[in-house]
């Protein structure tokens, strides 16, 4: 082995030792670009449930929001019709103090004293004067009966008010009800919400993280694979330069017999002697025959 050709070889050994153990950084490389792609899918994954959950709770969340608002406009409602209904018994109350203070006796004292004086006059002889007071005291009770009829009448109006009036409540309350039990469960899915966008803030960072750790291996793996590709292509360029020299050496010494057959034939020939058939080939090439 020549000397550049040993200098060579010292190249290709050194370069190969460079390119194995750059090879087994890239495997580690590439085993760590597989890792952290991996965890990373594995955090997107999860951040992709929590986005989904997130989403989830807020449907729920405004959807509570929206039945709280209609039962806050039917509660408006209900309010509204239970002031008038109160508007209208107050007027009808105050109506019917105003005919009780008109009425001095009962119903049935209203009746029996009638009846009284009815039978006063068909009983007792009386004269013009005496019936006439009778029967004015007669038209007076009548009248009184009248505002008796009346205030049972308004009365009755205000029994079924009362009753509205009660109904009224009782609706207010079970609507009232439903928005603190709305109100209640819309405030867990808020809860909930915040907590797993939380989560998800979290997650995601880590994700992101995780990402660029991915994409700082697998810049550094491709700029390593670039640096192994050259020495690949040392290799080749050293490899190359042996065989160049392997051949001009072996062409050398293939010259170099082929010059010694030449001149051995030249000589047998001079001296007229028999020759082989390299030898005499030999004259050909050079054209001496």
């Amino acid at each position: 082995m020549s000397e550049e050709v040993a200098l060579l070889q010292d190249k290709i050994d050194a370069v190969e030792a460079q390119a194995k153990s750059l090879r087994e950084t890239l495997r580690s490389l590439d085993a760590d670009v597989e890792k952290w792609a991996s965890k990373r899918d594995s955090l997107n994954d999860q951040g992709k449930q929590l986005r989904e959950d997130i989403r989830r709770f807020k449907a729920q969340r405004d959807l509570l929001h929206e039945q709280i608002q209609a039962l806050k406009a039917e509660r408006d409602n209900l309010s509204v019709g239970l002031q008038e209904e109160r508007r209208k018994y107050h007027a009808l109350e105050k109506q019917f103090l105003s005919l009780t203070d008109k009425t001095i006796q009962s119903v049935d004292e209203v009746k029996q004293r009638i009846e009284s004086l009815d039978w006063e006059i068909q009983t007792n002889p009386l004269t013009p004067a005496q019936e006439a007071l009778l029967i004015k005291q007669i038209r007076e009770l009548e009248q009184e009966g009248v505002i008796h009829r009346e205030r049972s009448h308004v009365n009755t109006k205000l029994t079924g008010i009362r009753q509205a009036i009660v109904a009224f409540k009782r609706l207010l309350f079970e609507v009232n009800d439903q928005i603190r039990s709305f109100a209640a469960e819309s405030q867990e899915h808020h809860i909930q919400m915040l907590a797993k966008t939380e989560v998800f803030r979290t997650v995601k960072a880590e994700a992101d993280h995780v990402h660029q750790r991915f994409l700082d291996c697998l810049r550094e793996a491709k700029a390593l694979r670039s640096t192994y590709t050259d020495y690949l292509q040392q290799l080749r360029d050293l490899t190359s330069q042996i065989h160049r020299l392997e051949e001009e050496k072996r062409k050398r010494i293939v010259d170099a017999e082929v010059e010694a057959q030449s001149k051995t034939a030249t000589e047998k020939l001079k001296e007229k002697k028999k020759m082989s058939f390299e030898e005499f080939k030999s004259l050909l090439d050079k054209g001496l025959v």
